[in-house]
């Protein structure tokens, strides 16, 4: 099976240092690479019960030639489709779990907030 050919511009209209036509650029390329959403498997309360941790279980981070300094740099996190900035979580890996810890409060009635309600999209596949 092959992947389909990607469906992004060949830049041949980008001009010399114009970032934003190569941002956009870019940013084509990553839509079109292998972005994949998932809905936490758990999602907990700190014992504040303002700060959120999403729990991915058996999940891995698809990581190419291309590494990145951050593991935060794979995914983005959205809550009721809104993205939520880099800056108001910390991610790691544990043994097959991908963990996203909120460090500020991001909602004013957390109880009120449900796995569901998130979304986590990036490079990010299922371990078998």
């Amino acid at each position: 099976m092959t992947r389909k050919l990607p469906n992004i511009d060949r830049a041949n209209s980008l001009t010399k240092r114009d970032r934003t036509q190569f941002r956009n650029f870019v940013t084509d390329v990553i839509i079109d690479t292998f972005i994949y959403k998932y809905i936490p498997t758990s999602i907990s309360l700190d014992g504040t019960g303002r700060l959120f941790t999403l729990t991915l279980e058996n999940k891995r981070f698809i990581i190419d030639i291309l590494e990145v300094d951050s593991v935060k740099d794979y995914i983005d996190v959205y809550l009721f489709g809104v993205i939520q900035p880099q800056d108001r979580y910390n991610v790691s890996v544990v043994e097959n779990d991908i963990i996203v810890t909120f460090t500020v409060d991001i909602t004013r009635l957390p109880a009120d907030v449900v796995r569901t309600d998130f979304e986590v999209k990036g490079k990010i596949a299922e371990i078998v």
